[in-house]
């Protein structure tokens, strides 16, 4: 196959910039040499436990890391998120908003924006779509998260999924323990210990009038989306508490940073 740097080909392989040095690169594990043939077989899974994806992940964006063959992936898996519009959670754009979101990468990390601004911009509106299409709460967060990452809202754009789980992890600046934010109930407790949530620290919601630009568009987003209770979640993200053991008042957000 013949093409101009930076082209894309149809075919098994076809997602891939025919100029990309596969080879030359280096993913989680090693040589990057078997992530064209991955990518070829993803474009035909859109199931998230599809054997292929776990690989990908595995060797594309593990545990938050990203390497160089990350970001030369990152144009074949636009391509295959963009065939994707109604799959409401697409492994491929949720991977791809992983890579763009890691603050844990090579040196090239600090232009990874600029010089993929054409596939963030052309999935930033496949990622708000996905809004529409989803209404469990944990699949909203991911899809929100995703948004997230593609506008480049601040911590957010990694730290959403926590929600899921109903578990947010923090440091307190002042004492350096590690503190758990537990959802109960709708209502986040703040704890040194996740199974001893009782008599753990309050967290107060932020007022949605003193909400700064970023997160005032994602708690827009629940509201547009009829999410009033993953917003209302959000909010006691935005929140403060104090550190239940150093007792140091504390801004949520800072304390994920």
């Amino acid at each position: 196959m013949r093409g101009s740097k930076g082209s894309m080909v149809g075919g098994r392989g076809g997602w891939l910039s025919v100029m990309t040095d596969w080879q030359a690169l280096q993913d989680v594990y090693g040589s990057a040499a078997g992530i064209p043939a991955l990518l070829a077989d993803a474009a035909s899974a859109a199931e998230w436990d599809a054997p292929v994806w776990g690989e990908l992940w595995s060797r594309l964006c593990h545990q938050g890391t990203v390497t160089p063959a990350s970001y030369a992936a990152l144009p074949a898996l636009t391509l295959i998120a963009e065939s994707r519009v109604t799959v409401p959670l697409d492994p491929a754009l949720f991977l791809v908003a992983s890579i763009i979101a890691s603050v844990d990468g090579p040196p090239e990390i600090t232009d990874v924006r600029s010089v993929h601004a054409a596939q963030i911009g052309s999935l930033g509106p496949v990622a708000e779509r996905k809004l529409d299409l989803v209404h469990a709460r944990a699949d909203f967060l991911y899809a929100l998260q995703t948004v997230a990452a593609l506008e480049d809202l601040s911590v957010w754009q990694r730290e959403l999924e926590g929600l899921v789980n109903e578990e947010v992890e923090l440091e307190c600046p002042s004492c350096k323990k590690h503190i758990y934010l537990e959802l109960i109930d709708g209502a986040l407790v703040a704890t040194i210990d996740p199974n001893l949530v009782r008599g753990g620290q309050p967290v107060h919601p932020a007022e949605p009038a003193e909400l700064g630009t970023t997160e005032a568009r994602l708690l827009r987003l629940c509201h547009a989306h009829n999410q009033a209770a993953v917003g209302n979640e959000l909010l006691q993200l935005f929140g403060q508490t104090h550190c239940p053991n150093c007792s140091a008042h504390l801004a949520v957000a800072d304390a994920l940073a």
